[in-house]
């Protein structure tokens, strides 16, 4: 399976009998996810899937999951590097229950800010106190995300890095944060951190790149 997959909703389609599949598949890639799954119709899916670029995969089992706990547990999977199989009960008239529906509006709030950074998020040896957790990003190793609790503390520490980073930010709006680093320790200030309604924060750890080693060109 693909790892960059962070979250793959699982349709229930057999005791639906009215199934617009391209409005399935649309609605997968509308709240950012890169996969889904079916226990029906998979030859038409396909068109779909092609058509809104989704990945169509087989999975054995899914998580019946609800708005109160959705959040918590796609940070918790990719905390240890899995994905989020979410089961998605369809109608017999094809549509959503209000229930599901609500939940796909928070995981769509959820990925409209974080998505990327949640899709390519992958375990690392970097370590960060408290309640807090670091991954790193799979494809640009020199990027690591800081997964914050809401309601944090005014510093976090991370142990681990051999350079001081470039930018450290919050992911939603932007904003930078203040920063120092000595021997292999980072301490950031968090105490002008954006503060949400989401119950988790993703902080963007900017390390050196390697573009920034290209001299200027003279002609």
């Amino acid at each position: 399976m693909n790892p960059d997959f962070a979250i793959i909703l699982n349709f229930k389609l057999k005791n639906a009998q009215e199934i617009d599949t391209d409005f399935l598949v649309k609605t997968a890639r509308n709240i950012g996810v890169r996969a889904i799954a079916a226990d029906h119709l998979e030859n038409e899916l396909q068109i779909p899937c092609a058509k809104y670029s989704i990945n169509l995969v087989t999975i054995a089992t899914g998580e019946d999951l609800a708005t109160t706990n959705i959040i918590e547990t796609l940070v918790q999977n990719r905390k240890v590097g899995k994905a989020s199989i979410i089961n998605i009960a369809v109608n017999s008239d094809g549509s959503f229950s209000a229930a599901t529906k609500e939940m796909l509006e928070q995981i769509n709030s959820w990925m409209h800010i974080f998505g990327h950074a949640f899709n390519e998020s992958t375990p690392c040896n970097l370590t960060v106190d408290g309640n807090s957790f670091i991954l790193q990003n799979r494809h640009m190793p020199y990027q690591n995300y800081i997964y914050v609790q809401k309601s944090f503390p005014q510093k976090i520490k991370v142990n681990g890095l051999t350079q001081e980073p470039n930018r450290i930010e919050m992911i939603e709006n932007r904003t930078p944060l203040t920063f120092s680093y000595q021997n292999g320790s980072l301490i950031i200030n968090l105490e002008t951190a954006t503060n949400s309604n989401f119950p988790w924060q993703i902080i963007r750890v900017q390390q050196h790149r390697p573009e920034d080693d290209i001299k200027e060109t003279k002609f």
